[in-house]
Parts: C-alpha cells; sequence; structure tokens
C-alpha cells in the first residue's frame, strides 16, 4: 500500500512539473497517433478520434477543484452531442488514483470516456497542456481544431458549442446543435 501510493504521489509529481514547464499552452501536434487506456479497462486511439468530425478533449486532475466543480456540466454537455462529435476526458493523475477518479465521475454522471495513461505520444499530448481545466478540439485528421478553452466556463455549454460550431464550420462541416 505504501508503495504504492509513493508511485502515485511521484507519478502525481512528474505530471504537475511536466504541466508547469510545458513551452505553450497549445497542444500542437497531431493525435492521431497515440495511445491511451481508459478508466473503464479499454483502449483509445488516434483511430478512435478519426471516427468523428470532432474530438473534444478535456484534461482534468483529481486534486483541481475547478475541474470537479464543472464535471457535472461536462457530463450533462457530453450526453448532449449528437453522433458525429465525441467529449472524452484525460485524468492527468489517475494513475494510482483510479478509484478517486471513478468516484469523481460517478458524482458528476459523468459517463463517457477517460483516459488514464498511454504511449510516448499520449505523454506528449499531456505535457503540451499548461493548466487544468483545459478543453482541445481535434479534427478527424489528428489536426488542432479552433481555440483551445483553459479554465473553468461559467457558462460551459454556449463556451464548448461556440467553439465546436467554429471547429466545425472552418472544417467545412455543419454546426450542431445538442439534444435535449
Amino acid at each position: 500500500m505504501k508503495n504504492k501510493k509513493a508511485r502515485s504521489l511521484l507519478l502525481t509529481a512528474i505530471v504537475i512539473i511536466g504541466l508547469a514547464f510545458a513551452g505553450c499552452s497549445s497542444a500542437g501536434g497531431r493525435f492521431g497517433s497515440f495511445t491511451a487506456d481508459t478508466l473503464d479497462g479499454g483502449t483509445f486511439t488516434g483511430k478512435d478520434i478519426a471516427a468523428k468530425d470532432l474530438t473534444v478533449i478535456n484534461f482534468w486532475g483529481t486534486f483541481c477543484s475547478p475541474c470537479i466543480a464543472e464535471m457535472p456540466d461536462l457530463a450533462a454537455f457530453e450526453k448532449a452531442l449528437p453522433d458525429n462529435v465525441r467529449l472524452i476526458t484525460i485524468c492527468v493523475d489517475a494513475q494510482g488514483n483510479e478509484e478517486t477518479a471513478k468516484m469523481l465521475l460517478d458524482q458528476a454522471g459523468y459517463e463517457g470516456v477517460t483516459l488514464t495513461g498511454g504511449n510516448d505520444a499520449f505523454y506528449q499530448l499531456m505535457n503540451d497542456v499548461q493548466a487544468v481545466p483545459t478543453t482541445i478540439f481535434v479534427g478527424p485528421d489528428g489536426e488542432p481544431a479552433g481555440q483551445e478553452i483553459i479554465g473553468m466556463q461559467p457558462d460551459l455549454e454556449g463556451a464548448y458549442l461556440s467553439a465546436i460550431n467554429k471547429a466545425l464550420a472552418d472544417s467545412g462541416k455543419a454546426e450542431i446543435s445538442l439534444e435535449k
């Protein structure tokens, strides 16, 4: 138990240091080449990104009060998205904290995909994010689409829907509305 807790603290420190020393807040680069583990024991890859017109990726941490506070809104937003747009989360400190991450997601009602670890390309993606919560948008080609959203949003639905529709329009795709 003590060894597991020490590994968890070390991994969390590495992630936080990586976030603190990232050169910029942009999560640039190709997103199609990563492979990641999901919190429920599955795998998520660039092929999953390619399957949608747009993938919304929210980075959060179990240590982040604003992340936890916005999770119920994020959960409701994810459930309302049409089939051509997917929202996933990446819990930056999930490794070693899986049960805490699951509990927080369950309390918020989030039922979507949460990534926890992966290959080098996945960790590069995490290192390119400077703060949590941060949300990025990725097109089916694995390239960033639109402007990232940094920090908690007072009107999460409005901010995300606007960013999604701009990214879709910029790529020649139809705008979306949310299912209610």
